[in-house]
């Protein structure tokens, strides 16, 4: 497989591969390949007796347990249907032409929602390690920039940002426009980087442009429910909650979160599984040929000059990847799709 490596780059957006099978090993998403606890099992079932009703109006409850949970006050959270649905709500503020800058590759909710809103993403390249360049993205901000926007982890990458990179962005970032944290695989960083949740309630406070961005659809395996949080302490989150959508944040949601937030026990061992997995996957990645780069999120990032090309072979195995501009990112799985994949790799 190794030749891919090697051909011209391919251009275009993100393109996610045919898949080869009916039913393909699906490592596209992130997802975690856990279900629910078994205490949140219990709370929906609960739950579906009462599908009937309507959920609170505004998740008043819910953010409590959020604020709890994050370590800010309740006053600095809002809610919304997955992390995706908070950037949406953000991009309304935005007028025609106005320009988002971000690290590229990337998650691609955000230049496809800025597309839908009529704004310009303006990808700055990742380091050849897959890093972010927060001083590039710093020198990109121009009178028409609405948002700079941070993945730590990054995505597809799985780098982590520095604490004192963010900090000289955020210095960095006039004030009126905001910047999104987007911490979508934190709990990944925070179980075997050091990584720590509560500094960005920290910065928060000193930088009322912040938004910091979370999701309940990767560690806690609740991508289904549609659940996700910012908070920040001024102008950037008090914006995102004036267009919260009544009912938006379903009862499942509302049933399962707070209980998935005191299974922090069992998060935690799941946590450890994925991470323990994604370095064997790794380092059998990089003996097939494949070198994966350093990743501390619940994903593999492969740079190559041809990933769809490259995607489209692991995809004549039946496995699903998702080539991401100038790589490919695999989700990690199960130990069985581990298994799966490398005896793939080694056979190509």
């Amino acid at each position: 497989m190794t030749e891919l490596l090697r051909a011209p780059y391919a251009t275009g957006n993100d393109h996610a591969p045919p898949a080869a099978r009916a039913r393909p090993i699906r490592l596209t998403l992130n997802e975690s390949p856990y279900g629910p606890t078994p205490t949140v099992l219990r709370a929906l079932r609960n739950w579906s007796r009462t599908a009937n009703r309507y959920p609170e109006f505004r998740p008043e409850r819910l953010r409590r347990a959020i604020a709890k949970h994050a370590g800010v006050p309740v006053e600095w959270v809002t809610v919304g249907p997955g992390a995706t649905g908070l950037i949406d709500q953000q991009l309304r503020r935005a007028n025609a032409g106005d320009e988002i800058v971000g690290a590229t590759p990337t998650f691609e909710g955000y230049p496809l929602l800025a597309a839908a809103h009529g704004l310009r993403y303006r990808g700055v390249p990742c380091r050849p390690d897959g890093s972010v360049d927060v001083d590039a993205l710093a020198a990109a901000v121009t009178s028409r920039t609405f948002a700079v926007v941070v993945c730590s982890p990054h995505n597809p990458t799985g780098s982590v940002i520095p604490p004192a990179d963010l900090d000289r962005l955020l210095s960095a970032v006039p004030e009126r426009v905001r910047v999104v944290l987007d911490e979508a695989y934190l709990e990944f960083a925070e179980a075997e980087f050091g990584y720590d949740p509560l500094r960005s309630g920290v910065l928060a406070a000193t930088h009322p442009n912040l938004v910091v961005l979370r999701t309940f659809s990767k560690a806690f395996g609740l991508a289904g429910i549609r659940a996700g949080y910012a908070f920040g302490a001024g102008w950037a989150v008090d914006e995102i909650r004036a267009t919260e959508v009544p009912f938006a944040v379903g009862p499942a949601a509302e049933a399962a979160v707070p209980v998935a937030l005191e299974a922090v026990a069992e998060t935690r061992r799941r946590v450890t599984r994925i991470v323990a997995e994604r370095e064997r996957l790794a380092e059998g990645l990089r003996d097939a040929g494949l070198p994966a780069l350093p990743s501390h999120a619940n994903y593999l990032f492969l740079p190559t000059h041809d990933p769809i090309a490259l995607a489209d072979r692991f995809a004549d195995g039946g496995i699903a990847v998702k080539a991401c501009g100038t790589g490919v990112r695999a989700s990690v799985g199960t130990a069985t799709d581990t298994d799966i994949v490398l005896a793939w790799v080694r056979r190509a």
